[in-house]
């Protein structure tokens, strides 16, 4: 007996032998086998966020070195200010 696809409507009802066979195959817990967890990937490394207050005059300055170097961002010009700085400092 070939045996239909699980979408298709029944044509007959289940003979007591399908419905046995069906019961049988069943779990006998209400809480099925944990499968193996996979091993959690490692966490990202944070990002350090701050607020970050500037003189008047230092800010003036920032600008207009930004600007000199292409109009870049004032927080792409400073975190490139400090990544010059620790590379300089070998830190």
């Amino acid at each position: 007996m070939a045996q239909s696809s699980k979408f298709s409507r029944p044509t007959r009802q289940p003979s007591q032998a399908d419905v046995e066979r069906v019961i049988g195959a069943a779990e006998t817990r209400d809480d099925p086998l944990p499968k193996a967890a996979p091993e959690p990937a490692p966490a990202p490394e944070a990002e350090v966020r701050f607020t970050m207050v500037l003189p008047p005059d230092m800010a003036e300055r920032v600008d207009g070195a930004r600007k000199k170097a292409g109009g870049m961002a004032r927080l792409a010009w400073i975190r490139l200010a400090i990544a010059e700085k620790l590379s300089r400092d070998g830190a």
